[in-house]
């Protein structure tokens, strides 16, 4: 038990940190290509470089950790996505940047999939929606400490690049140090592949492309929005660390209900929630600052839980065989997702103005409800009776300790 809790805190403490630094990086990029005069199209794009390199990394980086393991793995991408961090100072140019920032998603693809291969070897079926949400709170607390280290420097200097350098680099410490076992996985893992993913979950594969969409769309945009409606650099910061905030104090909670219930019904409930709550703030084009971080806590409350719950429903479905191809296929699919999310919402707040936002939210949670509606149309929903205590695969597994058992 001591040996599962060390492994699983040290995993999170680097996860965290890995997090910190690039929920600082991204609102910093938004905010300096405003100050640049980059206009919504380009900055949309720059954010869509990084699930465009997520998407690329999840293919590639299951045969690194199937060849080098999953501790070399993020240590080597986490060097690679600090390096990256600094390229942004050498080139102020659009171009320049949408490249540096696919480097840095096809570098963070790989330590998600390390980080969520390890986590989902660790625990069986019945108790995974748990640890997936203190996996997420760990990276929402994190993302929102990062949003707050915006007020730490000036965004048109060099300074914060510096810092998210340096927070990235601290991120290789702890799993570098300490002495944990990584997961066995499986002889003969499958390959990545969409096709396998989608024959376990249509739901779960076209689900974690529309909630990568959704939080791909606010991270990046959000700041772009708000500086449109005149707000301050710490209101800015502040909008983004309430989105996180709000996700962080709902991903336990609702985890533990999706290990009860039909995550897939839950799923539909949350995409039904935020369509509607994006929808009711559209007759406001510019509400006062108050009113508007607590709409990006609510929304946050119903987006970010969903993502642990999409992946949770996808490994339930899969043998030990397929551990790494379908984190890879999630992270993916959430890549595609996240890439054409702010390019679809950043054309629509260049014609719209800021009311562009919540209005592409809007159809994006929508979508979620509908997929999940029709998959319950076509087939029943046996997950809360089928779902197995899976055995976990790694040395140190952390079943039962979730709940004290």
């Amino acid at each position: 038990m001591r040996a599962s809790i060390l492994t699983l805190t040290t995993l999170l403490l680097g996860f965290a940190l890995m997090q910190m630094s690039n929920g600082l990086q991204g609102t910093l990029l938004a905010v300096r290509a405003g100050i640049e005069g980059f206009g919504g199209t380009a900055t949309g794009l720059i954010m869509s470089g990084f699930f465009a390199g997520m998407s690329i990394g999840s293919l590639i980086a299951p045969r690194l950790i199937d060849r080098v393991g999953h501790i070399r793995t993020f240590a080597a991408l986490a060097s690679l996505a600090s390096a990256a961090a600094l390229m942004h100072l050498a080139f102020i140019d659009p171009w320049v940047w949408i490249a540096v920032r696919s480097l840095t998603g096809f570098a963070f693809a790989g330590l998600i999939i390390v980080t969520e291969s390890w986590l989902n070897a660790s625990v069986a079926s019945a108790q995974r929606g748990r640890l997936l949400a203190i996996y997420g709170m760990a990276g929402m607390a994190a993302g929102a400490a990062g949003q707050f280290m915006l007020n730490l420097g000036d965004p048109a200097t060099f300074t914060l690049f510096v810092l998210v350098s340096i927070v990235m680099s601290l991120a290789l410490v702890p799993i570098s140090l300490a002495k944990v076992d990584a997961p066995a996985t499986a002889e003969g893992q499958e390959a990545a592949s969409l096709r396998r993913l989608w024959a376990l979950s249509p739901y779960g594969a076209l689900t974690a492309a529309l909630v990568g969409a959704s939080i791909g769309t606010f991270y990046g945009l959000a700041p772009l929005f708000a500086q449109e409606l005149g707000f301050s650099q710490a209101r800015i910061a502040a909008l983004v660390a309430f989105f996180t905030i709000g996700g962080l104090i709902l991903q336990f909670p609702l985890g533990w209900l999706s290990d009860r219930m039909s995550r897939r019904g839950l799923g539909i409930a949350l995409g039904t929630a935020g369509a509607v709550l994006m929808l009711a703030t559209i007759p406001f084009p510019a509400p006062p600052a108050t009113l508007l971080l607590i709409l990006g806590f609510a929304i946050g409350a119903i987006i970010l839980p969903a993502q642990a719950i999409a992946v949770a429903h996808v490994h339930d479905r899969a043998p030990g065989s397929a551990l790494l191809a379908v984190t890879g296929g999630l992270v993916l699919m959430q890549g595609i997702g996240a890439a054409l999310g702010p390019m679809f919402v950043g054309a629509l707040m260049d014609m719209l103005g800021p009311r562009g936002l919540p209005l592409g939210l809007a159809v994006l949670q929508g979508a979620i409800a509908l997929w999940g509606l029709l998959r319950v149309m076509i087939r029943d929903d046996p997950e809360t009776r089928e779902r197995h205590a899976t055995r976990p695969l790694t040395p140190n597994p952390v079943e039962g300790e979730l709940s004290g058992q």
